[in-house]
């Protein structure tokens, strides 16, 4: 940081402590400072970083929850659902709710949610949770439906953690920025001072503590952390490693999270010897610590270890610099092009320390002999380029993601990232194809060993991409609240979950 913006920094702070309102300390109204301002705030996104933490379970509700600690899946608006054969599941919906706007949640307004996730009409990127299964919903009566699954799933239990209900008279054209649902909260506004919610007072279910809660988007971990320490707000998210130097306040937690850097494979990135000299030439360990918590984990595949599906015998990558000059000559020798240009994607305030280490890991490729060129994006416009459909002209690049699976199996990272109809997928593996088709359609220890045979042969057939780090999370809870973060607090932040400290 240069001495101009660390005088600036603390310029804010000062001002910021100056200036905390004084009633604010008096009230069950809270504050929560988070890195990015999404582009909408829709209850078809509830599965996207930086939505979910507003909308999912908040705002909006699903069908049904998973619990943090091993995926069990728990009621919320379905409170049973039952397989009667051939891809139909008869879901029943809960009593004696509505939405904000007084409408009554019904089997019709559930049939009217789903139909929209599944439209093109908007795009809904909770769909690409349930890849390529095809949905069809019908009311039954007023509170019970039928969702037929094509082909049959399941696990449609976990996929109705995935159907945010939103109001009948939601836009079937546009994404939301003031969503109506049945949660604890409603939406009040959306402006400069950041996304305003209010308790809902005709909750179904137990009344919250928080009455009012307010989103505030700062770019900065420093100054996100300060901003509790001063008591300008009361929960900072994603803070640096730097930064969570108070053990009162800051709280450490493995976030369900995995990193990787993938792969557009246009030449040079085309050529196997240059995707392994990527991964051999990146030092995992010389991250750990340093750039990043010491609690993360390298990565060797997608999927977290808890995950069924995940393969215990894939081992992370040694850094071998030697090996990777090497694998380099050996393709430049070929007439690969290994001195073209290869962009290296970044997406702004993604996670802790991105920014420093994706610097890191160019002059660690740089050294081997490749040319990268590091770009940082703003949500919206890294949206575009991992989502299909792919624009037109893709030079080569390799882009920095970030994936969560908390839903217990495969099937919720494996179609959708590597199957060749995944909306994330940059592969066309007849073989992975195959064994992604028969595992989905599998129980027991078959769909394991298929998913396994799959990431088997992706992590070292295809490699299609540089695993780093099943990622850990810090945040900042000030003294006025009570919240203790989750594996899946980084998805699902539920203000209902929080109280405020008893003077």
């Amino acid at each position: 940081m240069s001495s101009k913006s660390g005088i600036l920094q603390a310029f804010a702070i000062t001002i910021m402590a100056a200036t905390a309102p004084a009633a604010y300390a008096q009230t069950a109204s809270i504050k929560i400072a988070v890195p990015v301002e999404p582009a909408n705030i829709d209850g078809c996104n509830t599965t996207v970083n930086g939505i979910n933490l507003i909308v999912k379970e908040n705002i909006v509700e699903t069908l049904t929850v998973l619990d943090p600690n091993d995926s069990k899946v728990l009621p919320r608006l379905a409170t049973k659902w039952e397989d009667t054969g051939n891809g139909v599941w008869r879901v029943t919906l809960r009593d004696g709710v509505t939405f904000h706007d007084g409408k009554p949640l019904n089997a019709d307004a559930v049939v009217k949610a789903v139909e929209r996730m599944q439209s093109t009409g908007v795009t809904c990127l909770d769909r690409t949770k349930i890849a390529n299964v095809k949905l069809t919903a019908k009311s039954i009566d007023d509170k019970t439906l039928e969702l037929k699954a094509d082909p049959a799933q399941v696990l449609m239990p976990v996929f109705l953690s995935f159907i945010g209900v939103v109001g009948p008279d939601t836009s079937p054209t546009q994404l939301s920025r003031a969503p109506v649902g049945t949660g604890p909260y409603q939406f009040v506004s959306w402006n400069a001072d950041g996304v305003q919610l209010k308790r809902n007072d005709g909750y179904w279910g137990k009344k919250p503590e928080v009455e009012n809660a307010t989103f505030v988007f700062r770019g900065e971990s420093a100054l996100r952390a300060a901003m509790v320490k001063t008591g300008e707000a009361d929960i900072a998210y994603s803070i640096s490693p730097q930064d969570a130097d108070d053990p009162k306040m800051d709280k450490a937690f493995l976030n369900g999270e995995t990193t990787r850097i993938r792969f557009i494979m246009q030449p040079p990135l085309d050529d196997i010897r240059i995707r392994q000299a990527l991964n051999l030439g990146f030092d995992r360990g010389a991250l750990v610590g340093t750039v990043f918590s010491d609690e993360v984990v390298p990565a060797t595949q997608f999927i977290l270890p808890k995950i069924n599906g995940y393969n215990p015998d894939l081992k992370v990558w040694p850094y071998d610099p030697k090996q990777a000059m090497k694998l380099v000559q050996e393709a430049k020798t070929a007439g690969v092009p290994v001195d073209r240009p290869i962009r290296l994607i970044g997406r702004t305030n993604f996670f802790p320390n991105q920014g420093e280490a994706l610097q890191a890991i160019q002059q660690m490729w740089q050294q081997i002999g490749l040319n990268v060129k590091i770009e940082m994006m703003e949500s919206a416009e890294w949206l575009k380029l991992v989502n299909k459909p792919y624009p037109a002209e893709r030079s080569a690049m390799m882009i920095q993601e970030m994936h969560d699976n908390n839903n217990g199996d495969a099937a919720f990272t494996m179609y959708f990232r590597y199957h060749s109809k995944g909306q994330q997928s940059e592969m066309n593996n007849p073989q992975v194809d195959g064994l992604i088709d028969k595992a989905m359609a599998e129980t027991g220890a078959q769909r394991t060993k298929d998913f396994q045979e799959a990431n088997r042969i992706i992590a070292t057939d295809v490699i299609p991409a540089v695993p780093m780090y099943h990622m850990v999370s810090q945040m900042r809870v000030g003294p006025r609240v009570n919240y203790m973060p989750n594996a899946l607090s980084t998805v699902q932040f539920e203000l209902s979950d929080i109280t405020m400290t008893k003077k």
